[in-house]
């Protein structure tokens, strides 16, 4: 009985663990010519689209106007830990800054910032990068 609970309990409690690191988890600043809400709108649609695997994870948001500042992150199934999350703060009208942080495994990787980049600029969603670039520090 004892090994059954401790079947069940141990991935919840190491879920825990898991997650961005801020020191070495993969990230991408950049600025884009887009409006704040635009690019507001366009991370919300890449975090469903790509980081949610349909659902599974939740996809949060918060956004303060007064600030001109947003965060869009994508969490485990017990909500604490962020697998993904992208920063944003407006620059005026036209000009976003972007931080995105992904944990770097699985749909959470490099190849995710490179697409989300992409999507921040043209503003069509989409999980793969397809233009050439150096790969984000």
């Amino acid at each position: 009985m004892k090994r059954h609970w401790l079947t069940l309990i141990c991935p919840i409690l190491l879920g825990g663990c898991l997650g961005i690191n801020p020191t070495n988890s993969p990230k991408d600043s950049f600025t884009v010519p887009v409006a704040f809400q635009e690019v507001f709108a366009r991370a919300q649609a890449q975090a469903k689209e790509c980081w949610s695997a349909d659902g599974e994870f939740p996809v949060k948001s918060s956004s303060d106007q007064a600030s001109g500042s947003a965060r869009v992150w994508v969490t485990g199934v017990l909500g604490s830990t962020p697998y993904a999350q992208v920063d944003m703060r407006s620059l005026g009208e036209r000009n976003t800054e972007v931080v995105a942080t992904v944990m770097g495994v699985n749909m959470w990787n490099r190849a995710s910032l490179s697409a989300l980049h992409e999507v921040m600029q043209f503003g069509v969603p989409t999980c793969s990068s397809y233009m050439p670039r150096a790969a984000p520090r």
